[in-house]
Parts: structure tokens; C-alpha cells; sequence
């Protein structure tokens, strides 16, 4: 039956007819909220790259220690590339991000002493430096890895995977699997919860 009263149809027109007032309300709060997020991606990724800007020491006897590590890798290397060895050593030493390090390296100035101690000693569990060549070119933090390191992961590939040190079957792991000589955790091994060094746990090899 058609509704006698004016008023009510006109209401229910306008209600039919109008535009939400939420509507605009709503679309300019989604224009807001993707500028926001592009606004933070922008600064996350500026700030991310900030970061990971290369660094070097400015101290003279600093800049001479770097400049003697940097050497040693492009001798390791069998490359001349300036720009490729400094990149290895501010990886190595802590000057770039930390993903691999965790703060446990922080712009830490190269060692000569350490850094040939431990060219010698990979050397005597058979890891000839073209070998180092590999495997720094993969995990450039190897090359700041001490002896002691070095032993312990040494000695945890022959207990734990089978490899003597000075065969062939070592050293084409540790060239293949760089990281396993510089790693010093073992969340699975000793039946603990990740600890989220991930990058240095015997799980990933």
C-alpha cells in the first residue's frame, strides 16, 4: 500500500540517495595511510643504506694497518681491484652492517700479527691461500677470523662430519661451505632454542 505520509517518502529518498558521509572520510584515510607507508619504506630503505655505507679508519697508523690487509687480499685474491679489497676487509672487520658479526666486530682496525697467524694455519690444516682466495670471496669474514677460531671449527668438521683436516674432502668443504669456519654455535647440536645467530651456527651447514 503506497505510503500516505509525504514526509516519510522524501526521508527514505534522501537516505536512498545520498552519499555516505563516511565515504570520503574513509578514502582520504587510505590515501593518508599510503603515504605514510611509502613515506616510512623510503626512510627504512635510506636509512638501511645509510648504514651499510662503507667506513674506513682515518688515524695514519690505522689507514696503514688497512692499507697492509687490504694488500694481503688482493694477493689472496690474485686481484688488483682496490675498491673489491676494501669491501672484503670492512666486511671482515666490522664496517659495514652487521648481519653476519652482531656487534662482536665493530670497526675493529686489521691486525697483521693475527691476520698472517691465521694464513699460517690454514695453511697447515691444508687450505692453500687460492683456496683462501674462494673462500673469503664468498664469507669475507673468514679473513678476520682468529686461530682459535679456526681450530674450533676445524675440529668440530672432524668430529662431527668426518673430514680429517689436510684432505681433500676438508678442504672442498670449507671451500664450499665457507661459513663453517667461522662458526661457534650449535643450538641444534646442544638441544637448546635458536639463539638467532644463525649466520654462525653449525645448523646452516
Amino acid at each position: 500500500r503506497p505510503d500516505s505520509n509525504p514526509h516519510a517518502m522524501m526521508s527514505r529518498a534522501t537516505m536512498l540517495n545520498a552519499t555516505p558521509r563516511y565515504a570520503p572520510t574513509v578514502a582520504a584515510h587510505r590515501r593518508q595511510s599510503s603515504s605514510t607507508l611509502r613515506s616510512r619504506a623510503s626512510s627504512s630503505s635510506s636509512s638501511s643504506s645509510s648504514s651499510a655505507a662503507a667506513s674506513a679508519p682515518t688515524a695514519p697508523e690505522d689507514i696503514a694497518a688497512w692499507r697492509a690487509a687490504t694488500d694481503v687480499v688482493k694477493d689472496i685474491l690474485g686481484d688488483d681491484d682496490d675498491e673489491r679489497a676494501d669491501t672484503v676487509v670492512a666486511k671482515a672487520f666490522g664496517w659495514r652492517a652487521q648481519g653476519y658479526w652482531r656487534n662482536q666486530k665493530v670497526c675493529e682496525v686489521p691486525n697483521m700479527e693475527r691476520i698472517e697467524a691465521s694464513l699460517a694455519y690454514l695453511a697447515s690444516v691444508g687450505v692453500t691461500r687460492e683456496n683462501i682466495g674462494a673462500i673469503v670471496s664468498k664469507q669475507p669474514e673468514i679473513f678476520a677470523c682468529d686461530v682459535e677460531q679456526l681450530e674450533a671449527a676445524t675440529t668440530h668438521i672432524e668430529k662431527n662430519f668426518f673430514m680429517k683436516r689436510n684432505t681433500s674432502g676438508f678442504v672442498k668443504f670449507v671451500v664450499r661451505v665457507p661459513m663453517a669456519l667461522g662458526c661457534n654455535v650449535d643450538c641444534a647440536g646442544e638441544g637448546r632454542a635458536c639463539e638467532g645467530e644463525c649466520n654462525r651456527c653449525w645448523a646452516r651447514t
